[in-house]
């Protein structure tokens, strides 16, 4: 059986492989193919489909999108999409920097509130520079200084939407998240709906014109897949899975996968809207 992993993260964002790196580990998973979805940016793509011709792994071009709705925080995954568009490339940037000030005033924060050796050259340099920053860079040198013990740690106790370090960031909107998707050329994706620990939210997504539903992710548990099948087949909507792979936490490539022929669906459906 021909078996993908639609969900994974590289350097371009939070993860800690390089797009190359990834693409080659999937192919020693036996994998056919893999979904590049960085965090609000596609510049890990270009180097995964070299690496997935070098190695025979079909490439999905893709995004993770951090949207919000009321004061929820909302992530939609974009297959497919046409990722040169000058103006959505703009968008992504202003997103990004939205990402560094953010950044910047959480580790001000935790050097204020908690007296944290923490500089905010520590975290550029988990970032490889600083293109594109997350809380996951962060929560990385609080680990490499035994401030914490593990990733998990640093969002529960310092850095987590509830902490009183947290800064909030410029997101779009959820429904001009899927907009700019499918303007994209591209095929929205509720992602890990299972993490939002309220499903009620996945029916005002559906009426937003989400495209299909991530029900087999490495947080979810068979019983939130059964149920996000159940919501697709309802809805109409197409059945995806991925691993959310990062490098670190014990999550890989490939640790979730789903039948190829996901491919094809999120393929004909972009080919529909463009």
């Amino acid at each position: 059986m021909e078996l993908v992993d639609l969900h994974n993260h590289t350097t371009s964002s939070d993860g800690l492989y390089s797009p190359g790196k990834l693409v080659a580990i999937a192919k020693t998973k036996g994998l056919c193919g893999i979904g590049i979805t960085d965090h609000d940016t596609t510049n890990g793509v270009p180097e995964a489909l070299e690496a997935g011709k070098k190695f025979g792994v079909e490439i999905v071009p893709g995004i993770e999108l951090n949207t919000h709705f009321g004061n929820k925080e909302i992530h939609i995954l974009g297959y497919f999409i046409e990722y040169e568009k000058p103006w959505f490339q703009d968008i992504l940037a202003n997103i990004r920097n939205s990402r560094f000030e953010r950044a910047q005033k959480m580790v001000a924060n935790l050097q204020r509130i908690y007296g944290m050796a923490i500089g905010f050259e520590d975290v550029l340099y988990k970032a490889g520079g600083g293109g594109n920053i997350g809380r996951a860079h962060i929560a990385r040198v609080l680990v490499d200084k035994a401030i914490v013990g593990n990733i998990g740690e640093a969002f529960k106790e310092y850095i987590g939407e509830n902490c009183i370090a947290y800064e909030k960031r410029y997101k779009v909107e959820v429904a001009e998240g899927i907009d700019l998707i499918k303007r994209a050329g591209g095929v929205p994706v509720i992602a890990h709906p299972g993490l939002l620990e309220d499903d009620t939210i996945v029916q005002d997504l559906i009426s937003h014109g989400i495209a299909g539903i991530e029900a087999y992710h490495s947080k979810h548990t068979r019983e939130q897949s059964d149920i996000y099948v159940e919501y697709a087949i309802k809805n109409g909507l197409i059945i995806t899975g991925g691993s959310d792979c990062h490098g670190d936490q014990n999550l890989m490539v490939g640790d979730v996968r789903v039948h190829r022929k996901t491919i094809d669906e999120l393929w004909n459906y972009a080919k529909s809207i463009r």
